[in-house]
Formats: structure tokens, sequence, C-alpha cells
């Protein structure tokens, strides 16, 4: 099964053609194509959170159903899990192959899920805060699809915009942190930004990663119990780090500002780069992932075009 990511303005085009088959006839086409490709198991359209919200923010009833039918009928629900959940895999790795650690077996696809929430987090992560009740998790696994589309859909105004605001905060905050550094060291050399950017995120997260650390079974109480090589891997070798680091870097160069919608989409191609075969997307953040060589990098082809999903059906 190939598995390929579509960013939002993709979706878009193929949802105009499922309300308007004669306005669209080559997307159309396409679309029949790739839904029986979905449907025989040859290919995976999963979301990402980025996805998740910008349909939910839409403020247009009709609109919102169009887009999200559409994407809950081709992702079949699947989601790329939530940048947590791909931590605590992809630091896992590397610290217990680092320490001489046997591999976590796991499913060759663990990076994805058929519970719509877990793009977020996963379920029963105490960091989210809020306890599920059993009886509406086994409404949600029981059927998936129909509550994803009450979620997209269906919510109240109120709970909808909430959850729409909440996310946005924290690409915002994001945001903000990376404005500031871009000030603080526009005068360096980028190999000396690209070290400062690498320490911090391991500083930012060393919580994180120390609790990773302890689960796989290793004594460490603080930083100056890890070994400095496995530090340096941390931001070289884990997925999410590496990516996060490596587009920041080109967004810090350009001359306008950075903007919060920047954020949303380095967080999807933080998700899909390490597991993707197709990565449709804007030009922007396909060109900025090309200059860092990140599709070579993880053997995911990056391209503007949608229908270079007829690629791979």
């Amino acid at each position: 099964m190939k598995i390929a990511y579509l960013d939002q303005n993709k979706w878009i085009e193929l949802a105009r053609a499922v309300k308007d088959p004669a306005a669209f006839p080559g997307t159309y086409a396409l679309l029949k194509d790739v839904g029986e490709a979905v449907e025989a198991g040859r290919l995976a359209l999963p979301l990402t959170a980025t996805n998740l919200y910008e349909t939910s923010k839409i403020n247009d009833p009709q609109r919102r159903h169009d887009l999200a039918f559409t994407q809950i009928v081709l992702s079949k629900g699947r989601v790329f899990r939530g940048r947590y959940s791909r931590l605590e895999v992809e630091v896992s790795n590397v610290l217990r192959e680092d320490s001489g650690l046997a591999p976590t077996m796991r499913d060759t696809r663990w990076f994805l899920s058929e519970l719509f929430l877990e793009a977020y987090a996963d379920i029963g992560d105490p960091r989210v805060g809020v306890e599920i009740p059993a009886r509406v998790m086994e409404v949600f696994r029981q059927q998936p699809l129909q509550a994803f589309y009450q979620f997209l859909v269906l919510l109240p105004n109120e709970t909808r915009t909430e959850a729409v605001q909440r996310f946005s905060a924290g690409a915002e905050d994001l945001r903000r942190r990376i404005e500031t550094r871009r000030t603080r060291d526009a005068a360096e050399p980028i190999s000396m930004r690209r070290k400062v950017y690498g320490a911090l995120l391991i500083i930012d997260e060393i919580e994180l990663i120390l609790a990773i650390a302890r689960r796989a079974g290793l004594s460490w109480a603080s930083v100056a119990d890890m070994p400095p090589k496995t530090v340096l891997r941390l931001a070289r070798d884990v997925p999410t780090y590496f990516i996060e680091r490596e587009l920041s870097l080109r967004l810090e160069a350009q001359s306008r500002p950075i903007e919060e919608n920047d954020m949303r989409d380095m967080q999807a191609f933080c998700a899909v780069l390490p597991y993707a075969d197709l990565v449709v997307a804007e030009n922007q953040f396909v060109s900025l992932a090309r200059q860092a060589n990140l599709g070579e990098k993880y053997g995911s082809r990056l391209s503007t075009d949608l229908h270079h999903l007829g690629d791979i059906v």
C-alpha cells in the first residue's frame, strides 16, 4: 500500500470535483482512479492535524460538509499520529540503538491511526488533560467514520471555534519563538544557526526525552547522564526534530515575516515526510523541503501537482 499526503488545497481540488464533475473533468477522472485504489487497499490518504484544523475552521456548513465528506471517505478515517506519539517512537529508536538495546518491534505502519483524535495525541495521553469516557470511546471505535464526521461538521459552533483557537495558539507560540531567534541570530552563519537550533530543540524537550529514556530502561536523571554523541544524534536522527530544524532555518532565511500558516504546514511536513511515499503540497514548502534534500533523505517524492497521485495508483 502506497501512502500519500495531500495538503489542504489539494483536498479542496478533489472536493470540487466530487461536487461538480463536469466543471473539473480531469480531476474527476483522477478521483475515480484514486477512489478505486483506496478501496482496493493499494493507496492510503491519511490526514494530519493540520488538515483537521483547516476543515474545522470553515464557517460555512455546506462547504465544511463537502470537504469533510471527501476527506473522510478517501482517508477512510486514517490520520498520521500526533507529534508526541511520533517522538515516543523516534526518540526511543535512537536512544535504544545508541545504548545497544534491542529495538522495539512495532507494526510497520505504527505512525498511522484509525482514531481521528490521535492526529493530535494518543488516547489516554495525560498531556491532553481530559479523560474521554469509555462509552464515548466505544462509539468512536465502533463507528469511527461517523464520529469523525460529527467532529468536523456537526460540533456546536462555540465548541468548534474553541478547538480551532487552541490549536492556532500552539502554532502561534512556535511562530513567535522562531521570529525571536531569527532576530537574535541574524548575523550568524547557517552552520552556527543549525547548531543553536538543534541544541534548543533538545533543551526545550529534555524532560520528554528523559522520560522516554526511562521507559526504554535507561536510568538517566538529567542531560548530564546522556552521552554527548547521543545528544547530537537526537537532533540529527529523530525525523521530527531534524525536519523542524531544517525547515525553520530556511523559513528564517526568507525576508518576509513568518506566518502562523507556516507553522501548521511545517508541523504537517514533520508528520508526513518520513513516512509518505508522495507528498503533494503548495510550492513554498515543497521548495523548502527540496532545498533541504528532505525528499531524498526520507525517500518521499515531493510534488505540487495533484495529478502525480496517478503515478502511484
